[in-house]
C-alpha cells in the first residue's frame, strides 16, 4: 500500500484547487474594477478665447508663438497670456526668490491692469499667465481665482517647462507649460493622478497576483524537483562525511571549527529528512500543489536545508583531506591560498591610484607592495614545504593566518593615511571609517576557506572585523570606492531644488501662482 502523503489523503489536491478558485475569481473581479477606473471618459476641448504674448527681451517670435498656443485645448475658455520679461527691468534682483512674481505684478499694475481683478487683490477671472525670464532664469504660472490650480499643480506646470527652458528652447518651454496647464485645469476626477495611480496599482496588483499564484506554484515545484537529486546525493555521501569528521585531529584548531560544523550538519540532516517526509513524490503530486503558502514555505525550507548540507559535506571532506594530506588535499590547499593571491593581484589596482595619493599614502602603499613581494615568496615556499612533508598542515595554515594579519595591518595603515589626506574634519574622518561597515565584500561567499571557518567560530560572529580580512587588499579596494561615495554624499547631501516660490513682496495682493528657477 502506498503510504505517501498524496495517497493517504487522495482528496487533498482537489480540496486545495477548490479553495484556490474563489481567490482567483476575486482577483479577476478586482482587476476588472481597476480597469474600469482607468478607461477615460470624453472631456471638452476648448481653445483659448484670446492669446497674447508680450516679450520685452526679444527672446520669442510673438506671432508664431501666439499661433502655436492658440491650438492648445483647455476644458473651459481662458485668456492665455505669455509674459517674457527681465525682472531687473522692474527693479528686482534675480537673487530674490520672489523676483518674477513681483515683476509680473508690477507689469500688471503699471502696464496691463486688465490682468487684475476689479479690487486689485487677485488676477482677473478667466486669465492664465505663463511668465518667463530667460536672463534671470525664472519660470512662473499665475491665474484668476476661477481658473487657478493647486500649489502642487502650479509647480507641475513649471516642471513641464524646465527641461526645454534649460536648453534655451523658449517656444517649446512655453508650449509645454500651456499644454500642462490645460491638462490640469478642471481635470475630471477619473484623471486625477492619485486615482489613476491607485487604479493602475490595483490592476497591476490583481494581474500580478493572478500570475504570481501560478508563478509561485511553478517555482515551488521547481525548487523541490531540483533539490531531490541533491538530497539523495547528500544521503549517499553521509557515511563518508561522518567518517571524515571522526578522523579529524582533535588538537587542531582548524579541525575544531569543522567539528562544530559537523554537529550542525547532523541536526540539519534530521531536518531535511523531516521535510522530505512531508513532500509528495513527483508522481503523486497533484496539479494544485504549490498554490498554498504552506507548500511554498515547505519547498523553500527544503531547498535551503539541502543546499546547506550539500555545501557543508564537501567542506568537511575537503578539510579532512587537507589536514591529513590525503585525497585531493592540493585542491583544498589552493583554496586556502586563493584569498592571499587575489590580494597580491589587487596590489596593481591600489598602485594605479598613486597620483592621487599624498606622500604619506605613497609611503604606506610602498610598504604594502614590499610586503606583498615577501608574501608571494612565502606562499611558494609554504606550498613546496607542504608537498615535501617538511611542514604539517596546521603549521602551514597558521602561517597563512599570520601573513593575512600582516597584510591587514599594512592595509589599515594605508587606510588611515587615506583618511588623513581626504577628511577635512573629524566628522568626515568618521564618515570614511563608517564606510567600512557598508563594504559589500562577503568573503565566505567568495572563498570556501578552512581558515575563515576557524575565525568565524572563534570570534563568535561573521568573522568580519577590520583587522581580519581573508583578502585585505581586495577589501581595501572596496572600501576606497565606498568611502569616496559616502564622503561625496556627506558633502553634497541630496536636496530638492527648492520648489516653487509663491507670494509677493508688495502687500495687499494675494493672486494665485508661483515661480521657480531653471
Amino acid at each position: 500500500m502506498d503510504s505517501s502523503p498524496a495517497s493517504a489523503f487522495p482528496h487533498t489536491s482537489a480540496l486545495a484547487a477548490v479553495r484556490s478558485f474563489p481567490r482567483v475569481l476575486a482577483l479577476c473581479a478586482l482587476l476588472l474594477l481597476a480597469l474600469s477606473v482607468l478607461i477615460p471618459a470624453p472631456s471638452h476641448a476648448v481653445p483659448p478665447s484670446t492669446v497674447s504674448v508680450l516679450d520685452t527681451t526679444g527672446s520669442v517670435e510673438k506671432s508664431a508663438l501666439e499661433d502655436e498656443l492658440a491650438e492648445v485645448d483647455f476644458r473651459t475658455e481662458v485668456d492665455l497670456v505669455v509674459l517674457v520679461l527681465d525682472v531687473t527691468d522692474h527693479g528686482y534682483r534675480a537673487s530674490e526668490d520672489t523676483a518674477l512674481n513681483d515683476a509680473v505684478l508690477d507689469h500688471a499694475r503699471t502696464s496691463d491692469p486688465e490682468l487684475l481683478s476689479p479690487d486689485g487683490e487677485h488676477f482677473a477671472d478667466g486669465t492664465v499667465i505663463l511668465a518667463l525670464d530667460p536672463v534671470g532664469r525664472f519660470l512662473g504660472t499665475y491665474a484668476g481665482e476661477d481658473v487657478k490650480l493647486s500649489e502642487g499643480d502650479f509647480s507641475a506646470v513649471q516642471e513641464a517647462m524646465t527641461e526645454d527652458a534649460q536648453d534655451g528652447q523658449w517656444h517649446a518651454a512655453l508650449q509645454a507649460g500651456a499644454e500642462k496647464y490645460a491638462n490640469l485645469l478642471l481635470r475630471p476626477w477619473w484623471q486625477h493622478p492619485g486615482l489613476l495611480v491607485a487604479g493602475a496599482v490595483i490592476a497591476a496588483t490583481a494581474a500580478l497576483s493572478i500570475l504570481g499564484l501560478f508563478g509561485m506554484r511553478r517555482a515551488a515545484r521547481r525548487r523541490v524537483d531540483q533539490s531531490f537529486p541533491r538530497y539523495h546525493d547528500v544521503l549517499t555521501k553521509r557515511a563518508l562525511t561522518d567518517a571524515a569528521a571522526r578522523t579529524m585531529p582533535t588538537t587542531s584548531p582548524y579541525a575544531q571549527a569543522v567539528l562544530q560544523d559537523h554537529e550542525e550538519y547532523g541536526q540539519r540532516i534530521a531536518e531535511a529528512e523531516r521535510l522530505h517526509a512531508e513532500l509528495p513524490a513527483p508522481e503523486h503530486r497533484g496539479r494544485s500543489w504549490g498554490f498554498t503558502s504552506s507548500h511554498r514555505a515547505l519547498a523553500r525550507d527544503f531547498e535551503e536545508t539541502v543546499g546547506y548540507l550539500d555545501d557543508t559535506d564537501d567542506a568537511i571532506i575537503s578539510a579532512a583531506d587537507l589536514l591529513h594530506r590525503i585525497g585531493d588535499w592540493r585542491t583544498a590547499w589552493q583554496r586556502e591560498l586563493d584569498p592571499l593571491q587575489d590580494s597580491l593581484s589587487g596590489l596593481e589596482e591600489v598602485l594605479a591610484k598613486r597620483e592621487e595619493m599624498s606622500e604619506a599614502e605613497r609611503q604606506a602603499a610602498a610598504e604594502l607592495t614590499d610586503l606583498g613581494g615577501d608574501v608571494a615568496r612565502e606562499l611558494d615556499s609554504l606550498t613546496a614545504q607542504l608537498k615535501a612533508d617538511q611542514i604539517d598542515p596546521d603549521s602551514a595554515l597558521e602561517r597563512l593566518d599570520t601573513l593575512t594579519r600582516e597584510l591587514s595591518a599594512a592595509v589599515m595603515r594605508l587606510q588611515e593615511m587615506r583618511i588623513a589626506e581626504v577628511a577635512e574634519d573629524d566628522g568626515e574622518a568618521e564618515v570614511l571609517r563608517e564606510a567600512a561597515d557598508d563594504v559589500d565584500f562577503f568573503e565566505e561567499d567568495e572563498y570556501s576557506s578552512l581558515r575563515a571557518r576557524r575565525h568565524r567560530h572563534e570570534s563568535g560572529d561573521s568573522g568580519n572585523d577590520l583587522f581580519w580580512s581573508l583578502s585585505p587588499v581586495l577589501w581595501y579596494s572596496s572600501w576606497h570606492h565606498e568611502s569616496a561615495s559616502a564622503l561625496e554624499t556627506h558633502r553634497n547631501p541630496s536636496s530638492s531644488s527648492g520648489g516653487s516660490t509663491s507670494g509677493y513682496s508688495a502687500g495687499g495682493f494675494s493672486g494665485a501662482g508661483s515661480s521657480s528657477r531653471f
